[in-house]
Protein backbone atom coordinates (compact mmCIF):
# COMPACT_ATOMS: atom_id res chain seq x y z
CA UNK A 1 0.00 0.00 0.00
CA UNK A 2 1.42 3.73 -0.94
CA UNK A 3 1.44 5.98 1.61
CA UNK A 4 1.73 9.71 1.00
CA UNK A 5 3.83 11.95 2.85
CA UNK A 6 1.73 13.15 4.71
CA UNK A 7 0.04 10.51 6.48
CA UNK A 8 3.79 9.50 7.62
CA UNK A 9 4.53 9.00 11.08
CA UNK A 10 7.63 10.46 12.42
CA UNK A 11 8.12 8.30 15.02
CA UNK A 12 7.86 4.03 14.84
CA UNK A 13 5.49 1.91 15.87
CA UNK A 14 6.73 -0.13 19.03
CA UNK A 15 6.66 -3.48 19.33
CA UNK A 16 7.27 -3.94 23.04
CA UNK A 17 7.86 -7.65 24.52
CA UNK A 18 8.24 -9.50 27.79
CA UNK A 19 9.66 -12.43 26.83
CA UNK A 20 9.71 -15.83 28.61
CA UNK A 21 10.88 -19.58 27.67
CA UNK A 22 7.93 -20.55 25.67
CA UNK A 23 5.57 -17.49 25.55
CA UNK A 24 6.10 -13.54 23.57
CA UNK A 25 3.75 -11.38 25.69
CA UNK A 26 3.23 -8.18 23.26
CA UNK A 27 1.72 -4.61 23.96
CA UNK A 28 1.87 -2.22 21.04
CA UNK A 29 -0.21 0.48 19.97
CA UNK A 30 -1.06 0.92 16.13
CA UNK A 31 -3.22 3.62 14.61
CA UNK A 32 -4.31 5.14 17.90
CA UNK A 33 -5.42 1.92 18.76
CA UNK A 34 -3.40 -0.31 22.11
CA UNK A 35 -3.28 -3.94 21.16
CA UNK A 36 -1.94 -6.95 23.73
CA UNK A 37 -1.05 -10.37 22.02
CA UNK A 38 0.86 -13.44 23.11
CA UNK A 39 2.18 -16.24 20.60
CA UNK A 40 4.89 -18.69 21.18
CA UNK A 41 8.63 -18.46 21.31
CA UNK A 42 9.34 -19.93 17.99
CA UNK A 43 11.17 -19.14 15.30
CA UNK A 44 8.35 -19.42 12.43
CA UNK A 45 5.71 -17.95 14.59
CA UNK A 46 7.20 -14.72 15.71
CA UNK A 47 8.64 -14.59 11.94
CA UNK A 48 4.58 -14.89 11.11
CA UNK A 49 3.93 -12.37 13.64
CA UNK A 50 6.40 -10.13 13.13
CA UNK A 51 5.62 -9.66 9.54
CA UNK A 52 2.15 -8.92 10.13
CA UNK A 53 2.88 -6.40 12.70
CA UNK A 54 5.16 -5.02 10.41
CA UNK A 55 2.53 -4.85 7.37
CA UNK A 56 0.23 -3.01 9.63
CA UNK A 57 2.48 -0.50 11.03
CA UNK A 58 3.07 0.50 7.49
CA UNK A 59 -0.57 0.47 6.25
CA UNK A 60 -0.94 2.87 9.56
CA UNK A 61 1.55 5.47 8.15
CA UNK A 62 4.89 4.51 10.39
CA UNK A 63 7.77 3.99 8.39
CA UNK A 64 9.91 1.84 11.19
CA UNK A 65 9.03 -0.85 13.37
CA UNK A 66 10.82 -1.13 16.91
CA UNK A 67 11.30 -4.15 18.50
CA UNK A 68 11.94 -3.68 22.18
CA UNK A 69 12.55 -5.98 25.28
CA UNK A 70 14.38 -6.71 28.25
CA UNK A 71 17.86 -8.82 27.99
CA UNK A 72 16.87 -12.23 28.92
CA UNK A 73 20.00 -14.74 29.00
CA UNK A 74 19.09 -16.34 26.30
CA UNK A 75 15.27 -16.47 25.45
CA UNK A 76 15.44 -13.31 23.66
CA UNK A 77 17.75 -14.33 20.92
CA UNK A 78 14.95 -16.15 18.95
CA UNK A 79 12.78 -12.53 18.64
CA UNK A 80 15.84 -10.60 18.33
CA UNK A 81 17.38 -12.16 15.40
CA UNK A 82 14.32 -12.84 13.61
CA UNK A 83 13.18 -9.01 13.89
CA UNK A 84 16.86 -8.34 12.07
CA UNK A 85 16.35 -10.76 9.64
CA UNK A 86 13.31 -8.91 8.73
CA UNK A 87 15.12 -5.68 8.48
CA UNK A 88 12.88 -4.67 11.87
CA UNK A 89 14.88 -1.94 14.04
CA UNK A 90 15.97 -4.02 17.76
CA UNK A 91 16.08 -1.59 21.19
CA UNK A 92 17.24 -3.02 24.92
CA UNK A 93 15.07 -1.50 28.08
CA UNK A 94 17.40 -2.29 31.30
CA UNK A 95 15.53 -4.72 33.78
CA UNK A 96 16.37 -1.78 36.66
CA UNK A 97 14.16 0.80 34.42
CA UNK A 98 11.21 -1.46 34.08
CA UNK A 99 10.78 -2.11 38.08
CA UNK A 100 10.98 1.72 38.88
CA UNK A 101 8.78 2.41 35.83
CA UNK A 102 6.27 -0.41 36.85
CA UNK A 103 5.80 0.98 40.31
CA UNK A 104 5.36 4.62 38.36
CA UNK A 105 2.93 3.43 35.88
CA UNK A 106 0.89 0.98 37.15
CA UNK A 107 1.22 2.32 41.85
CA UNK A 108 1.98 -1.42 41.86
CA UNK A 109 5.28 -3.35 42.54
CA UNK A 110 3.73 -6.63 41.55
CA UNK A 111 5.09 -8.01 38.11
CA UNK A 112 2.84 -9.74 34.88
CA UNK A 113 3.19 -10.71 31.73
CA UNK A 114 0.57 -8.14 30.87
CA UNK A 115 1.95 -5.46 32.63
CA UNK A 116 5.35 -5.33 31.83
CA UNK A 117 4.85 -5.19 27.77
CA UNK A 118 3.29 -2.17 28.70
CA UNK A 119 5.43 -0.74 31.35
CA UNK A 120 8.15 -1.40 28.12
CA UNK A 121 6.48 -0.07 25.20
CA UNK A 122 6.28 3.37 27.80
CA UNK A 123 9.86 3.42 28.40
CA UNK A 124 10.72 2.94 24.53
CA UNK A 125 7.94 5.74 23.72
CA UNK A 126 10.22 7.88 25.83
CA UNK A 127 13.03 7.03 24.33
CA UNK A 128 14.78 5.14 27.67
CA UNK A 129 16.28 2.48 25.98
CA UNK A 130 19.75 1.31 24.80
CA UNK A 131 21.56 0.19 21.69
CA UNK A 132 20.84 -3.78 21.31
CA UNK A 133 24.67 -4.24 19.46
CA UNK A 134 25.06 -7.34 17.25
CA UNK A 135 28.54 -8.30 16.97
CA UNK A 136 29.68 -10.05 13.76
CA UNK A 137 32.82 -12.29 13.64
CA UNK A 138 35.55 -12.47 15.00
CA UNK A 139 34.35 -10.20 17.68
CA UNK A 140 30.86 -12.76 18.79
CA UNK A 141 33.54 -15.88 18.61
CA UNK A 142 35.64 -13.89 21.21
CA UNK A 143 32.67 -13.41 23.71
CA UNK A 144 31.52 -16.49 23.16
CA UNK A 145 35.70 -18.29 23.93
CA UNK A 146 35.73 -15.63 26.83
CA UNK A 147 32.72 -17.49 28.17
CA UNK A 148 34.38 -20.59 27.75
CA UNK A 149 37.55 -19.16 29.63
CA UNK A 150 35.66 -17.63 32.72
CA UNK A 151 33.67 -21.59 33.05
CA UNK A 152 36.75 -23.45 32.96
CA UNK A 153 39.00 -20.64 34.98
CA UNK A 154 35.79 -21.09 37.57
CA UNK A 155 36.05 -24.99 37.21
CA UNK A 156 39.92 -24.52 37.73
CA UNK A 157 39.85 -23.01 41.14
CA UNK A 158 36.99 -25.32 42.36
CA UNK A 159 39.22 -28.24 41.53
CA UNK A 160 41.89 -26.46 43.19
CA UNK A 161 40.30 -25.33 46.40
CA UNK A 162 39.06 -29.19 46.49
CA UNK A 163 42.46 -30.76 45.97
CA UNK A 164 43.78 -28.48 48.55
CA UNK A 165 41.11 -29.43 51.56
CA UNK A 166 41.52 -33.63 50.38
CA UNK A 167 45.44 -34.05 50.52
CA UNK A 168 44.66 -32.25 53.69
CA UNK A 169 42.27 -35.42 54.96
CA UNK A 170 44.33 -37.96 52.87
CA UNK A 171 48.13 -36.69 53.94
CA UNK A 172 47.97 -34.66 56.89
CA UNK A 173 51.53 -33.97 57.52
CA UNK A 174 52.03 -32.65 53.28
CA UNK A 175 53.09 -29.07 54.31
CA UNK A 176 54.84 -27.84 50.79
CA UNK A 177 53.03 -24.37 49.09
CA UNK A 178 50.20 -25.00 47.00
CA UNK A 179 52.16 -24.23 43.78
CA UNK A 180 54.31 -27.70 44.30
CA UNK A 181 51.50 -29.40 43.60
CA UNK A 182 50.99 -28.17 39.97
CA UNK A 183 54.65 -28.76 38.95
CA UNK A 184 55.70 -31.88 37.55
CA UNK A 185 57.04 -33.02 41.46
CA UNK A 186 53.06 -32.27 42.77
CA UNK A 187 51.89 -34.00 39.50
CA UNK A 188 54.80 -37.35 39.98
CA UNK A 189 53.06 -37.51 43.53
CA UNK A 190 49.53 -37.49 42.52
CA UNK A 191 49.63 -39.81 39.39
CA UNK A 192 51.81 -42.71 40.81
CA UNK A 193 51.20 -42.47 44.28
CA UNK A 194 47.71 -40.47 44.50
CA UNK A 195 49.26 -38.59 47.16
CA UNK A 196 48.47 -41.29 49.96
CA UNK A 197 50.96 -41.86 52.83
CA UNK A 198 50.15 -45.77 52.82
CA UNK A 199 51.27 -45.95 49.16
CA UNK A 200 54.60 -44.24 49.59
CA UNK A 201 55.53 -46.10 52.64
CA UNK A 202 54.29 -49.84 50.96
CA UNK A 203 56.89 -48.37 47.94
CA UNK A 204 60.15 -47.74 50.78
CA UNK A 205 62.41 -45.02 50.60
CA UNK A 206 65.01 -46.16 47.89
CA UNK A 207 61.86 -47.27 45.55
CA UNK A 208 60.20 -44.29 46.28
CA UNK A 209 63.43 -42.34 45.34
CA UNK A 210 63.53 -43.74 42.08
CA UNK A 211 60.06 -43.14 41.00
CA UNK A 212 59.82 -39.26 41.60
CA UNK A 213 63.29 -38.42 39.76
CA UNK A 214 62.30 -40.69 37.04
CA UNK A 215 59.11 -38.58 36.95
CA UNK A 216 59.97 -35.32 37.92
CA UNK A 217 63.47 -34.67 37.26
CA UNK A 218 65.48 -32.30 38.42
CA UNK A 219 63.89 -33.14 41.83
CA UNK A 220 66.16 -32.07 45.17
CA UNK A 221 66.93 -34.90 47.34
CA UNK A 222 65.83 -32.96 50.18
CA UNK A 223 62.34 -32.91 48.74
CA UNK A 224 62.53 -36.53 48.35
CA UNK A 225 63.67 -37.06 52.04
CA UNK A 226 61.09 -34.53 53.40
CA UNK A 227 57.56 -35.89 51.74
CA UNK A 228 58.48 -39.45 52.64
CA UNK A 229 59.56 -38.00 56.51
CA UNK A 230 55.84 -36.31 56.40
CA UNK A 231 54.10 -39.67 54.86
CA UNK A 232 55.83 -41.97 57.73
CA UNK A 233 54.33 -39.83 60.48
CA UNK A 234 51.13 -39.24 58.55
CA UNK A 235 50.23 -42.83 58.60
CA UNK A 236 50.06 -43.08 61.62
CA UNK A 237 46.48 -40.89 61.97
CA UNK A 238 45.24 -42.26 58.66
CA UNK A 239 41.40 -44.12 58.63
CA UNK A 240 40.99 -47.69 57.60
CA UNK A 241 42.20 -48.98 54.57
CA UNK A 242 38.97 -49.12 52.79
CA UNK A 243 38.26 -44.93 53.89
CA UNK A 244 41.74 -44.62 52.78
CA UNK A 245 40.96 -45.83 49.19
CA UNK A 246 37.72 -44.05 48.62
CA UNK A 247 40.02 -40.31 49.63
CA UNK A 248 42.45 -41.34 47.38
CA UNK A 249 40.09 -42.59 44.49
CA UNK A 250 38.04 -38.89 45.13
CA UNK A 251 41.38 -37.15 45.12
CA UNK A 252 42.42 -38.44 41.64
CA UNK A 253 39.30 -37.24 39.94
CA UNK A 254 39.43 -33.84 41.41
CA UNK A 255 42.98 -33.92 39.98
CA UNK A 256 41.36 -35.12 36.67
CA UNK A 257 38.86 -32.18 36.74
CA UNK A 258 41.90 -29.94 37.20
CA UNK A 259 43.28 -31.46 34.21
CA UNK A 260 40.79 -31.06 31.91
CA UNK A 261 39.45 -28.06 32.94
CA UNK A 262 42.93 -26.08 32.44
CA UNK A 263 42.91 -27.74 29.29
CA UNK A 264 40.06 -25.95 28.05
CA UNK A 265 41.39 -23.21 29.50
CA UNK A 266 44.62 -23.11 27.34
CA UNK A 267 42.22 -23.88 24.42
CA UNK A 268 40.17 -20.92 25.09
CA UNK A 269 43.70 -18.47 25.66
CA UNK A 270 44.50 -19.56 22.08
CA UNK A 271 41.97 -19.13 20.42
CA UNK A 272 41.21 -16.03 21.84
CA UNK A 273 44.96 -14.87 20.72
CA UNK A 274 43.93 -15.70 17.45
CA UNK A 275 40.93 -13.99 17.69
CA UNK A 276 42.26 -10.80 18.57
CA UNK A 277 44.70 -11.08 15.97
CA UNK A 278 41.99 -11.37 13.25
CA UNK A 279 40.15 -8.31 14.60
CA UNK A 280 43.60 -6.37 14.25
CA UNK A 281 43.00 -7.63 10.61
CA UNK A 282 39.44 -5.26 10.64
CA UNK A 283 40.30 -2.62 12.65
CA UNK A 284 43.96 -1.80 12.65
CA UNK A 285 43.77 0.73 15.51
CA UNK A 286 43.27 -1.87 17.74
CA UNK A 287 46.85 -1.97 19.81
CA UNK A 288 49.37 -4.62 20.04
CA UNK A 289 50.81 -6.52 22.89
CA UNK A 290 52.95 -4.25 25.21
CA UNK A 291 55.88 -6.65 27.82
CA UNK A 292 55.33 -5.66 31.01
CA UNK A 293 51.77 -3.81 30.20
CA UNK A 294 49.41 -6.10 28.40
CA UNK A 295 49.49 -9.66 27.06
CA UNK A 296 47.73 -10.51 23.74
CA UNK A 297 45.58 -12.56 25.54
CA UNK A 298 44.37 -9.75 27.86
CA UNK A 299 44.09 -7.11 25.08
CA UNK A 300 41.50 -10.25 23.21
CA UNK A 301 39.25 -10.40 26.84
CA UNK A 302 38.88 -6.83 26.92
CA UNK A 303 37.53 -7.00 22.94
CA UNK A 304 35.42 -9.88 23.85
CA UNK A 305 33.40 -8.08 26.49
CA UNK A 306 33.36 -4.83 24.61
CA UNK A 307 33.04 -5.57 21.45
CA UNK A 308 34.13 -3.08 18.60
CA UNK A 309 35.72 -0.21 20.12
CA UNK A 310 34.65 1.81 17.36
CA UNK A 311 30.83 1.68 18.42
CA UNK A 312 32.33 3.90 21.50
CA UNK A 313 32.54 7.42 20.61
CA UNK A 314 33.67 8.38 23.87
CA UNK A 315 35.68 7.66 27.03
CA UNK A 316 32.46 8.67 28.94
CA UNK A 317 30.75 5.91 27.22
CA UNK A 318 33.03 3.07 27.53
CA UNK A 319 33.80 3.40 30.96
CA UNK A 320 29.68 3.88 31.79
CA UNK A 321 29.57 0.19 29.47
CA UNK A 322 32.27 -0.70 32.11
CA UNK A 323 29.93 0.23 35.57
CA UNK A 324 33.22 2.50 36.41
CA UNK A 325 31.66 5.52 36.28
CA UNK A 326 30.66 7.33 39.81
CA UNK A 327 27.07 7.75 41.36
CA UNK A 328 26.72 10.60 43.73
CA UNK A 329 24.27 11.27 46.09
CA UNK A 330 22.83 14.73 47.12
CA UNK A 331 19.67 16.20 48.20
CA UNK A 332 19.76 19.70 50.01
CA UNK A 333 22.64 19.85 52.43
CA UNK A 334 23.07 16.33 52.51
CA UNK A 335 26.07 14.73 50.66
CA UNK A 336 26.60 10.78 50.38
CA UNK A 337 29.42 9.16 49.49
CA UNK A 338 30.64 9.11 45.44
CA UNK A 339 30.45 5.86 44.51
CA UNK A 340 30.90 3.58 41.48
CA UNK A 341 27.57 2.91 39.46
CA UNK A 342 28.36 -0.73 38.83
CA UNK A 343 25.41 -0.61 36.36
CA UNK A 344 27.71 -1.87 33.31
CA UNK A 345 29.46 -4.58 32.17
CA UNK A 346 30.45 -6.99 35.33
CA UNK A 347 32.49 -9.21 33.10
CA UNK A 348 34.78 -5.84 31.65
CA UNK A 349 35.14 -4.61 35.32
CA UNK A 350 36.36 -8.97 36.18
CA UNK A 351 38.80 -8.34 33.46
CA UNK A 352 40.35 -4.97 33.98
CA UNK A 353 41.19 -6.17 37.75
CA UNK A 354 43.14 -9.22 36.44
CA UNK A 355 44.61 -6.66 33.94
CA UNK A 356 45.70 -4.34 36.42
CA UNK A 357 47.01 -6.65 39.56
CA UNK A 358 50.34 -7.21 38.55
CA UNK A 359 50.72 -3.33 37.52
CA UNK A 360 50.55 -2.39 40.62
CA UNK A 361 53.05 -3.77 42.17
CA UNK A 362 55.82 -0.94 43.66
CA UNK A 363 58.22 -1.02 40.38
CA UNK A 364 55.28 -1.56 37.92
CA UNK A 365 53.40 0.89 35.37
CA UNK A 366 50.91 1.86 38.31
CA UNK A 367 53.26 1.29 41.18
CA UNK A 368 53.62 4.75 42.09
CA UNK A 369 50.16 6.01 41.59
CA UNK A 370 48.21 2.75 44.02
CA UNK A 371 50.56 3.55 46.54
CA UNK A 372 50.39 7.14 46.26
CA UNK A 373 46.63 6.68 46.36
CA UNK A 374 46.96 4.29 49.37
CA UNK A 375 49.70 6.22 51.15
CA UNK A 376 48.91 9.74 50.79
CA UNK A 377 45.63 9.96 50.16
CA UNK A 378 44.78 6.84 53.13
CA UNK A 379 42.67 5.21 49.94
CA UNK A 380 41.32 1.90 50.90
CA UNK A 381 43.05 -1.03 48.53
CA UNK A 382 39.77 -2.27 46.91
CA UNK A 383 39.14 1.74 46.11
CA UNK A 384 42.75 2.77 44.65
CA UNK A 385 42.33 -0.73 42.93
CA UNK A 386 39.15 1.06 41.12
CA UNK A 387 40.85 3.84 40.62
CA UNK A 388 43.24 2.41 38.50
CA UNK A 389 41.26 0.19 36.74
CA UNK A 390 39.49 3.57 35.63
CA UNK A 391 43.00 4.93 34.71
CA UNK A 392 43.73 2.19 32.96
CA UNK A 393 40.15 1.82 31.02
CA UNK A 394 41.42 5.45 29.92
CA UNK A 395 44.78 4.49 28.94
CA UNK A 396 43.83 1.91 26.71
CA UNK A 397 41.18 4.04 25.10
CA UNK A 398 43.45 6.79 24.68
CA UNK A 399 45.99 3.84 23.08
CA UNK A 400 43.18 2.88 20.71
CA UNK A 401 42.69 6.02 19.80
CA UNK A 402 45.85 6.92 18.22
CA UNK A 403 46.28 4.26 16.54
CA UNK A 404 50.03 3.91 17.38
CA UNK A 405 52.60 1.90 20.10
CA UNK A 406 52.32 2.60 23.86
CA UNK A 407 54.35 5.27 25.09
CA UNK A 408 54.95 5.39 28.70
CA UNK A 409 55.32 9.18 29.00
CA UNK A 410 51.73 9.72 28.29
CA UNK A 411 50.58 7.38 30.62
CA UNK A 412 50.65 9.94 33.71
CA UNK A 413 50.69 13.30 31.28
CA UNK A 414 47.75 15.11 30.51
CA UNK A 415 46.72 16.67 26.98
CA UNK A 416 48.62 19.77 27.37
CA UNK A 417 51.40 18.39 28.59
CA UNK A 418 51.85 15.88 25.81
CA UNK A 419 51.24 19.23 23.49
CA UNK A 420 54.00 20.57 25.13
CA UNK A 421 56.69 17.46 25.06
CA UNK A 422 55.75 16.92 21.46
Amino acid sequence: MNITTQNKINHPAILAFDVSKERLNLATCIAGRMIDYEFANRTLTIETQLSAFKQRAYMAGHDRVLVVCEPTGCYHKTLMQTAHRLGLETAWVSGEAVFKMRAIETNDSGKTDIKDPHVIHTLASIGKTLIYRRYDEPYSLLREWNGLYDQADVAVVRAKCLLASQIKSLFPDYSFKKDFLYGKSGQALIEHYGANPSRIIRSGRTRFAQVMRKRAPGIRQLTIETLYSQAESSIRNQASPRMNDIMEHRLKQTWEDYLLYDARKNEAKQQMEALYQEARQLDPKLPDAEKGVITAFHLARIIAETGPLSDFTSLRKLIRYAGLNLREKQSGTYRGKTKLSKKGRNNLRKVLSQIVLPLVKRNSLFGPYYHGKKERDGMPGTKAMTAVMRKFLKLFYGWYQSGGVFDRNRVFACKSQHGIAA
